[in-house]
């Protein structure tokens, strides 16, 4: 490929994943590594799997520097995320990331990233939101073909998008591996990682104790054009009452490279949350079309 290595562009690919942007922030899974600074990708699109890192640093700050607009339109049958299918809307979905990539030694990488998102709701409106969130990642490879393993520190802040009433604000630390082996002739690879985070919140409610796992493939079907299955189990432990939830997910996507900066994306997932606590068990499907300006 002329522009990114195909490593690096599945992984922009399998992030573009729909989603799931009035879920908030349970549903994170945060892994930004030194394969962000080499493709370029925002925090938005390694959410929903992580990343899976490659070696290598730069030398020039430019090189260090990233910058991504992202703009998706999005449609889920369940807004409102209670019950099966029962709140459809279409959700126009704009995020700006601004980050940094440095690597500290032949195995240690830091990477610093920014993020401001929103959701906008066709139906739905007065569940519009805003979102600052920045992740400082420190991560540790021994050597290409094994494991990474990394620690994250994520202050969040999301708010109402017609008030600026706050909806909730926290901090997250992440503890986690991951790992991606190359196939059949280095155009599929296969990937899984886990990852362990403990969210403080305000209002305490949102506090909870989160596992989180990943197995997928990715496909270069062409060139420019990559395809990717993924499945993600999710068990949140709400430490301040009584809550438990197992989010079962399963995505797929495509993304097209149109030159070095421009890229689109057709992605499509499936959510089945269970929860203790009735009213917080749902299910749902989503789609969303993405144009994503990466430099």
């Amino acid at each position: 490929m002329k522009a990114r290595s195909f490593t690096s562009l599945l992984l922009l690919l399998g992030v573009c994943s729909p989603l799931l942007a009035q879920d908030g922030k349970t549903y994170t899974y945060h892994t930004a590594g030194s394969i962000a600074q080499t493709s370029k990708q925002s925090a938005q699109e390694v959410e929903d799997i992580g990343v899976i890192d490659e070696m290598g640093g730069s030398t020039t700050l430019r090189e260090k520097l990233r910058f991504n607009v992202d703009m998706r339109t999005a449609y889920t049958t369940n807004a409102l995320l209670q019950g099966n299918h029962g709140s459809g809307d279409v959700l126009f979905l704009p995020t700006l990331d601004v980050g940094y990539h440095t690597a500290l030694n032949q195995h240690f990488n830091f990477d610093l990233d920014t993020k401001v998102e929103s959701a906008i709701y066709s139906r739905f409106q007065d569940h519009g939101f805003v979102g600052y969130n920045a992740q400082a990642t420190l991560d540790y490879h021994i050597k290409p073909g094994l494991p990474r393993f990394y620690t994250t520190i994520e202050p969040y802040r999301y708010e109402s998008f017609d008030t600026g009433q706050l909806q909730t604000e926290a901090i997250g630390f992440t503890g986690g591996t991951d790992w991606g082996i190359a196939f059949n002739g280095g155009r599929t690879l296969g990937f899984v990682g886990y990852s362990f985070s403990d969210y403080l919140s305000d209002p305490n409610i949102d506090t909870r104790l989160v596992h989180r796992a990943v197995a997928g493939f990715a496909h270069q079907v062409r060139s420019n054009l990559t395809a990717q299955l993924y499945y993600v189990y999710q068990y949140s432990n709400f430490t301040s009452f009584d809550r438990s939830d197992s989010k079962h997910t399963v995505s797929g996507n495509l993304i097209y490279q149109f030159n070095e900066h421009w890229y689109g994306s057709l992605s499509t997932s499936f959510i089945n949350n269970g929860s203790t606590q009735d009213h917080a068990s749902y299910q749902s499907f989503s789609t969303s079309l993405g144009l994503s300006l990466h430099f």
